[in-house]
């Protein structure tokens, strides 16, 4: 069952709807959450509310595939539901919310994998409150029950351009990583202990998902400052493997945190096929 660019549509279309997924925006926050509960729970899941702090937004959604070793550590896959509050959002991140709801799909009707696998929503990635971000997949990794090999973490999977010089790196990267400059790929990011995961995704797109590009990288240590701003970064701080899998961001789009990131700025295809490659992934490295 592969993911489709009109299931992604759906799902983003909603969620960009009421606006931003902002504390500032409780109607768009409920609405978010009982919509991605609504979804998974029509694909046969339970749905668990971790509750991180007193406010609605502060709330992450997880659902979890037993696996049938368990001593086995669990491989989460997991996206943020909120956006910042003066954009909708679109790419950041309900395209990858909309990606985890579909490899939840697809994997729902599967048997039970060697390891357990945690499909998570997170709160709190964008800094609300004062925090500094990461609040939600913080909070979850110190309560979560089993441990945790590691995640992959869906960070804006919407955005391509084919128009050469669409795209950008870093300052600090020019001249150390020969990427293209062209935004037409989606970028897998790991540190070291992450590589087995990052080649993982990159085996699975060329296996079963031949049409998308893939610019795969393995950071050393100096280097990962440059892309520690999301979901990623506290399993990297628990000592588990992360893996970013992204479009880049403000390095190739430019409706980045903008009342631009809407949905029709996005091409739905690209985004298919990562969700495609992430759960072709997950299939292997869980061993359904």
């Amino acid at each position: 069952m592969r993911p489709t660019a009109e299931a992604l549509d759906r799902h983003i279309d909603v969620l960009t709807a009421l606006g931003p997924r902002h504390h500032t925006n409780p109607r768009a926050v409920s609405a978010t959450l009982a919509y991605v509960t609504h979804q998974l729970t029509g694909s046969g899941y339970e749905v668990g509310v971790e509750r991180y702090g007193p406010e609605p937004d502060q709330c992450n959604l997880v659902v979890e595939l037993p696996g049938t070793e368990p001593d086995l550590r669990w491989l989460e896959v997991g996206a943020h539901w909120d956006s910042v509050a003066e954009s909708p959002g679109a790419d950041d991140n309900a395209s990858g919310v909309a990606g985890v709801l579909e490899v939840a799909r697809a994997l729902a009707p599967r048997d039970r994998p060697r390891h357990g696998v945690r499909l998570c929503v997170f709160g709190g990635e964008e800094g609300q409150r004062g925090h500094l971000g990461f609040e939600g997949s913080i909070a979850h990794l110190s309560t979560v029950d089993g441990q945790v090999e590691g995640a992959i973490i869906l960070e804006m999977i919407g955005y391509r351009s084919t128009e050469p010089g669409s795209q950008r790196l870093p300052d600090q990267l020019v001249g150390l990583v020969d990427a293209p400059d062209t935004g037409d790929f989606i970028a897998v990011v790991g540190n070291e202990d992450s590589a087995d995961h990052v080649v993982a995704l990159e085996a699975a797109a060329r296996r079963h998902v031949p049409e998308l590009k893939v610019f795969a990288l393995v950071l050393p240590e100096m280097a990962l400052p440059l892309v520690s701003r999301s979901d990623h970064v506290p399993y990297w701080y628990a000592g588990c493997k992360g893996v970013l899998v992204t479009d880049t961001s403000e390095y190739r789009t430019p409706h980045y945190h903008k009342p631009g990131d809407v949905l029709a700025t996005l091409d739905l295809d690209f985004a298919a096929q990562v969700t495609a490659m992430v759960t072709a992934a997950v299939v292997e490295l869980a061993g359904f």
